[in-house]
Parts: structure tokens; C-alpha cells; sequence
């Protein structure tokens, strides 16, 4: 009996040893490459067609959760930023936390009269990258890509459309890191905004070099993809 449980403290001290050994996450298990969302929802004044965006958004999400039923995805880590609400994360957590929360979710992302700052929502997405350096990143924008920023009550509060990206707006860069971007319910006036955007970064030779799974889509095309948006692992 002594020499089992020798031989089992050592046992116990051989994997103690290795898995300090390991690099960050390599003892994760099934979590270990759980890829990050990070879903920016357009939901200030520059949303015209609130419905529209709403359906998007709960669609999308719903597709979030069902991530939850996969033994490559339940980890994932889903954090949800609005533009009407830029500075600070809306909501974070799991598929399953997001299936269990998801009327609060919902509330938080209503479409509402004010300003809609593309410039600090993908900033906060490029803070928290930072942080968290995930090991795999993807990444969803829900609305017109359309910037009306912080303080937008200067002026007359018309826009020109289209309107180019500001330089600030961390996207392009940010896809230089991702594996998945999708852009939905963009304005038919800004998607060659968009891509000027990102092909400026240097994200659509990642595309053509498979990289970085990418689609962008106007509303008649979001719409008509609803319920796959994120694909099939």
C-alpha cells in the first residue's frame, strides 16, 4: 500500500511538472483554440431601418448560442460592444451564458436616437484584443457602417453618403489578426467604403490567401442568409 502511493505522488508530481511546462492554454482541453467573438452592433441614429437591424442582430446571436451544442465551440468567449454605447463592453460570456441571457442582450442593443461611433466601438474591440490575445479571433459588425461620432450633436446632423472610414477606425487592422470577419446589413452606399477600408490594411490579400474567411453583405443579402451567417466548423 506505501508503494502505490509513492508511486502515485509521483505520478501526480510528473503531470503537476508537465503542465507548467506547457505553454498558456495547451491544459484547456476542449476550450483550449474555443475561437473569440467580438460583435460590434451598429444601434445609433444612423440605423434607418430599426427592424431590419434588430433581426440581424437577434439572428445572428441566436447562431451564437447555438455554438453552445459543439464540443469545438461551447467555450467560445462572445463579447458584444454597440455603438450607441462604444467606450465599454455591453455584454460578455459564453453561448450557454448568451442562451440564458439573451432578453437582457436583446434590450441592451435596441436601436436608439443618438450617436453611433464606429471610431470608439472597434477601438474598444482593439483594447480588448490586446488584452486578451485570443487565439482565435472573429469578428462581426451588424449595421450600415455608417460613423456619426461622439459629440453628434454638432452641426445640422446630416451625412454625406458615402462617407469614407475614418483613419482611426480599427477594423482594417484588426482583420490582419482575425480568421473570420462578416460585415451585415451594410448601406448600399458604404461597401465600397468598407472595402476600401480593409483592402487599405491589407485584409483582403488574406482573403485571396484563405486566411481570413470574409464576406460582406447588404441588407437583401443578409436577410436572405439569416441563419448561417457564421457558417459550419
Amino acid at each position: 500500500m506505501t508503494a502505490r502511493i509513492l508511486l502515485s505522488s509521483v505520478v501526480l508530481a510528473g503531470l503537476l511538472a508537465l503542465q507548467s511546462a506547457l505553454p498558456a492554454n495547451a491544459w484547456g482541453g476542449d476550450d483550449a483554440m474555443a475561437p473569440t467573438f467580438f460583435v460590434v452592433i451598429e444601434n445609433g441614429g444612423v440605423v434607418t431601418d430599426p427592424e431590419s437591424q434588430m433581426e440581424a442582430a437577434r439572428s445572428t446571436l441566436g447562431e451564437l448560442t447555438d455554438l453552445r451544442r459543439r464540443r469545438a465551440t461551447k467555450h467560445s468567449t462572445i463579447h458584444i460592444i454597440t455603438s450607441a454605447n462604444p467606450t465599454e463592453i455591453t455584454w460578455s460570456g459564453t453561448p450557454e451564458q448568451l442562451y440564458a441571457q439573451g432578453a437582457e442582450v436583446i434590450e441592451a442593443i435596441q436601436v436608439r436616437p443618438t450617436c453611433s461611433d464606429l471610431t470608439l466601438a472597434w477601438q474598444e474591440v482593439r483594447n480588448n484584443v490586446r488584452i486578451s490575445r485570443p487565439d482565435d479571433l472573429r469578428l462581426i459588425g451588424i449595421g450600415p457602417f455608417i460613423h456619426a461620432g461622439y459629440p453628434c450633436d454638432d452641426g445640422d446632423g446630416l451625412i454625406t453618403l458615402p462617407q469614407a472610414v475614418p483613419v482611426e477606425v480599427q477594423l482594417g487592422s484588426l482583420a490582419m489578426d482575425a480568421s473570420f470577419l462578416r460585415l451585415l446589413n451594410v448601406h448600399a452606399d458604404q461597401d465600397e467604403m468598407a472595402l476600401e477600408h480593409l483592402e487599405s490594411a491589407g485584409a483582403l490579400d488574406r482573403v485571396t490567401s484563405g486566411a481570413l474567411d470574409f464576406d460582406l453583405m447588404d441588407n437583401a443579402r443578409t436577410r436572405s442568409n439569416l441563419g448561417n451567417i457564421l457558417g459550419r466548423d
